[in-house]
């Protein structure tokens, strides 16, 4: 199934998954950055940044970083991105934010955090995230004030290690000569939240003939719109089924549409196993905006995904 092209790079992801076990943040405090070389999912600390948070939220919901780069690299230090397209042209920015160090957070490694000039005040859109610990980098005193840091890395690291270890070079962008440019563009195509994020219910891994299975979807984050649910089953021979109220399909098909907010468990199918049916299946689950096609799953990125193997033994 597909999940958007960019620039002739299909992204298949009904074919893998990722689930992080998260707890009680609201749904936008995490998000999802596809990259180029690779997903990395962020944890925002707004309780403790809520106007730096706010302002990534801010630029990231007009899809500001959607098409960005990673325009300045160092190994053993840190990534730099939000501020360029893949032509190194400045994109305009909104206003500067206040600083906001002295906080209890650190440029540890993992840390994300906004890049400013010489003024306290100057951040706006772009950021960096620590290959190391830059303890360095946090707020010293008034006259070394820091950078804010705003989150914190909770998988794709390796993505990030990845990014780092890009060779550099000088390059020419619509503000003049830059330093430490990846020679090979690294790309954030798109950053989403991650908000009602689903997993199966508990349910047995092996079936036989008259058992009956009883598959149920459990969101596991807030979630804060109505979306719609797509439910799907792979067969061991690569066929793909779509599962929707009029029954299995090759065709593309909803599970269910608009699905509200206030509903946070979805029954997917009750059904008796029949004489006969055997074999390995993958169930396959998820979220897309309302009344878009499967190729157009732009919802959010590999938060979404829910996948459980069964097995249909005689």
């Amino acid at each position: 199934m597909k999940y958007f092209t960019k620039k002739g790079q299909v992204y298949i992801l009904l074919l893998s998954f990722l689930v992080t076990p998260l707890t009680a943040w609201a749904g936008r405090t995490v998000v999802d950055m596809q990259t180029s070389h690779g997903l990395i999912t962020l944890k925002l600390r707004d309780y403790m940044a809520d106007g730096t948070v706010t302002n990534f939220l801010s630029y990231m919901d007009a899809g500001f970083y959607d098409g960005t780069v990673f325009h300045r690299v160092i190994d053993g230090f840190m990534i730099q991105g939000g501020g360029f397209d893949e032509e190194l042209n400045a994109l305009p920015v909104e206003e500067p934010i206040v600083l906001e160090t002295n906080r209890g957070l650190s440029n540890v490694r993992g840390t994300i955090a906004m890049a400013r000039r010489a003024d306290p005040d100057s951040a706006s859109s772009q950021f960096f995230i620590n290959t190391v610990d830059n303890s360095f980098l946090d707020y010293q005193s008034t006259a070394s004030p820091g950078y804010a840091v705003f989150g914190e890395v909770i998988a794709g690291m390796d993505v990030v290690d990845l990014i780092s270890q890009e060779a550099t070079g000088n390059a020419v962008s619509s503000l003049g000569a830059m330093k430490d440019v990846p020679t090979n563009t690294v790309v954030v195509e798109v950053i989403r939240p991650r908000e009602g994020e689903l997993k199966f219910a508990d349910i047995p891994v092996t079936y036989s003939a008259g058992d009956r299975i009883v598959v149920n979807l459990v969101e596991t984050m807030i979630r804060e719109e109505p979306l719609d649910l797509w439910f799907a089953i792979l067969t061991a021979d690569s066929r793909l089924f779509y599962v929707s109220p009029a029954g299995l399909s090759l065709m593309p098909n909803s599970f269910m549409n608009a699905v509200s907010e206030d509903v946070d468990i979805h029954t997917v199918f009750n059904f008796e196993v029949p004489e006969g049916l055997v074999g390995r299946f993958t169930l396959l689950a998820i979220f897309n905006n309302p009344g878009e096609g499967i190729d157009h799953l732009e919802h959010s990125l590999r938060s979404n995904i829910a996948r459980f193997d069964i097995e249909l033994v005689r």
